[in-house]
């Protein structure tokens, strides 16, 4: 079987289909939140002041400083993986080809298992489900395979 599905430098990309939406490791909206909950405690309760100001400073430090890379962009046709050793490369996965799916959730981190038809495994570190499920359920609808914990 010939697999549309391969390995690609990323200035290769193609610009068609159009990406969806764009995965990053970083929690952008959990830090703005921290940031707004911290400037809350400190104007609401300012016998807390100093908690407050640990949360914000805590949040403004990982969002400003802490790098962040981009983890997986889903398009209509493919997701494109960012997991690879060579980061000028991703992998490029065609949602027809995907044999099926699974999470992993271990106490340290948590991992994405694509089995693809020619019975390939991709495993991508995960942090977060609820962003990237929905698009896999979505395109890959059928395919998830169950993890008892």
């Amino acid at each position: 079987m010939d697999m549309k599905s391969q390995m690609i430098k990323i200035r290769n990309l193609p610009s068609f289909p159009v990406v969806i939406d764009s995965i990053s490791v970083k929690p952008i909206l959990t830090l703005v939140l921290a940031i707004f909950a911290g400037i809350l405690i400190i104007v609401v309760y300012p016998y807390l002041s100093y908690i407050g100001a640990t949360l914000v400073a805590m949040a403004t430090f990982s969002m400003l400083i802490m790098p962040d890379r981009k983890f997986m962009e889903i398009t209509s046709d493919y997701v494109i993986l960012y997991n690879c050793k060579d980061e000028s490369y991703c992998k490029i996965v065609y949602w027809d080809e995907i044999l099926s799916w699974q999470y992993h959730w271990h106490n340290d981190y948590d991992e994405l298992i694509i089995e693809l038809c020619d019975h390939s495994i991709e495993k991508i570190s995960a942090y977060s489900r609820r962003r990237f499920t929905k698009y896999f359920k979505l395109y890959a609808s059928g395919k998830e395979k169950k993890v008892k914990r």
